[in-house]
């Protein structure tokens, strides 16, 4: 199924936004760079993915 969003690009605008960022506002979005990442990196396995990404916050 496309959603038409790519992790990859999204991951990567989101530690942008956190580089300008600062305190709280930051570190939620480098959670989000991460959530990001993890589903650019193995976009197939939603299951296991899902476990890593809520022991994560």
């Amino acid at each position: 199924m496309y959603t038409g969003y790519d992790p990859q690009r999204e991951a990567e605008a989101a530690m942008k936004r956190a580089a300008e960022a600062e305190g709280a506002d930051r570190q939620r979005l480098i959670r989000l760079a991460l959530a990001w990442h993890q589903l650019a990196r193995d976009p197939q396995d939603e299951h296991s993915s899902a476990g890593r990404i809520s022991r994560i916050g």
